[in-house]
């Protein structure tokens, strides 16, 4: 039914701004429909708002797709070189009848919408040939309108099944404007026809459009494709989600270190599942599971702490190679000066927190410099009279004769510290790692303090010492 051998889609942004996440989900259910099916994937640039596109907003959506791993096939496709292909189809529509030159002023449109809703009411529609000669020769402006039958088109969408327009509710609608320039509904018509698309994948708000386009597609005397109508993409608030909503665009990901994967992996769930229970998946694992008929009809919300999840997941079953290649493609000076297992050491640590390669970064400072403030709070907290001061000093001096430096050792030596002096182990735990890091929470302390060294935590603990100073 729905689904075809082989099928053909199209990915078409306009590059009036970066790929947003609406946009790169439209992408992916393209791209995953089409590979399930050992389809066809082709990306389309809609440029003909020569106001607003920009070749910066072509470079950035390309450039986030291929760092996404959405690849398309063939050349993409400019809509800016085929002004004379629409020109040629507004041409056969006003010589076969199905469209009309349309010579109503702004004024006379202006008139006709007083008084409630507005819908053209077929002024030009049966000008005679003598008339439209008159017009023309007068050289007054004109727009192309379609002539729309009596009737009603049906299309089955394959998200929202079986939708029915009456005619009636549609104007004679604009295909060519007064300077000549087609219009969205045309060119998308001519570009799908020529483009062989056979599945239109798009996001809802365009439902509306589509009976116009089959009306073209039928005029034209084009094989209608199929279409399907994503969900929208939804802030907390439900409504649609845009820059309101702090949702950043898919360059602010990558910048911020997200794995490509991961954010394909959440995308892929905003209006899909894949029948399971599982949610972490890989492109390749997707493409196997994708299901149009397992597309939600209700709009999906963006929701920032299930993407931190799963982003965090997949950084989990990241190697600590590629972890370490990755953060250096940010930064590369991160660790610059200390042995490669020394990094892994902290990497392997700091996995389980970490959503993003830059979170390694931010998190990681206090492995590689000795803490030049504390945090203020767990300072209050943790490390709040004499009594404290003196614990710490106890234990450090039970470090310094430490011979085997490892994790294990150093926890008992905690603990046993805390028992002798009738105290919870945490009164020891807190205000050592606020030693040592500066902050009051990361990695397990016993496990940090093992990778720091000994000399390192002596010499830190010392200098808090001389901060938190023994009271006399």
């Amino acid at each position: 039914m729905s689904d075809v051998k082989n099928p053909k889609v199209r990915f078409a942004p306009s590059p009036t701004g970066q790929l947003h996440l609406g946009s790169a989900r439209t992408a992916l259910f393209n791209y995953l429909y089409a590979k399930h099916h050992d389809g066809t994937f082709y990306l389309r640039i809609e440029d003909t708002d020569k106001a607003r596109s920009k070749q910066e907003y072509v470079e950035q959506i390309c450039s986030s797709l291929e760092w996404l791993g959405i690849k398309w096939d063939g050349e993409p496709l400019f809509q800016s070189t085929r002004l004379n292909e629409y020109h040629d189809v507004v041409l056969t529509l006003l010589e076969n009848n199905s469209a009309y030159r349309c010579f109503c002023s702004k004024d006379a449109l202006e008139t006709a919408r007083v008084g409630g809703s507005y819908q053209y009411p077929g002024t030009c529609r049966n000008l005679s040939e003598e008339d439209i000669k008159l017009h023309m020769n007068s050289g007054e402006g004109f727009v192309v309108r379609l002539r729309v039958p009596e009737g009603e088109t049906h299309f089955d969408d394959m998200i929202y099944g079986g939708v029915h327009v009456k005619h009636e509710e549609i104007d004679d609608f604009i295909i060519a404007r007064s300077d000549g320039q087609p219009t969205y509904n045309l060119v998308v018509v001519v570009d799908d026809h020529e483009m062989e698309i056979t599945h239109i994948i798009r996001g809802e708000d365009h439902i509306s459009n589509t009976p116009k386009q089959i009306l073209i597609y039928t005029a034209m005397g084009y094989a209608v494709p199929k279409f399907a109508h994503l969900p929208m993409i939804l802030g907390q608030d439900k409504k649609r989600l845009s820059k309101r909503h702090g949702a950043p665009g898919v360059q602010e990901f990558k910048n911020e270190g997200y794995l490509p994967d991961a954010l394909l992996n959440y995308l892929a769930l905003l209006g899909w599942n894949p029948g399971s229970d599982e949610e972490i998946f890989t492109l390749d694992e997707l493409i196997a599971l994708f299901q149009m008929s397992h597309v939600h009809k209700k709009g999906a919300v963006y929701d920032e702490q299930k993407l931190s999840w799963i982003s965090g997941q997949h950084m989990v079953r990241l190697g600590t190679a590629k972890i370490l290649e990755g953060i250096h493609a940010i930064n590369a000076d991160w660790g610059q000066g200390f042995e490669t297992n020394y990094l892994y050491a902290i990497l392997e640590q700091l996995k389980q927190r970490s959503k993003s390669l830059r979170d390694f970064i931010d998190q990681s400072s206090y492995f590689f410099t000795d803490p030049q403030s504390y945090d203020e709070k767990s300072s209050r907290k943790n490390w709040k009279n004499e009594a404290t001061s003196q614990i710490i000093n106890v234990y450090k001096k039970r470090l310094e004769s430490i011979e085997q430096w490892d994790a294990n050792v150093i926890e008992s030596t905690l603990r046993m510290t805390a028992e002798q002096n009738d105290i919870s182990a945490g009164k020891l735990i807190h205000p050592t790692r606020l030693a040592l890091s500066g902050v009051s929470n990361g990695p397990s302390l016993f496990t940090l303090m093992a990778i720091l060294g000994k000399d390192v935590c002596i010499r830190r603990l010392n200098k808090a010492l001389e901060i938190f100073p023994l009271q006399s």
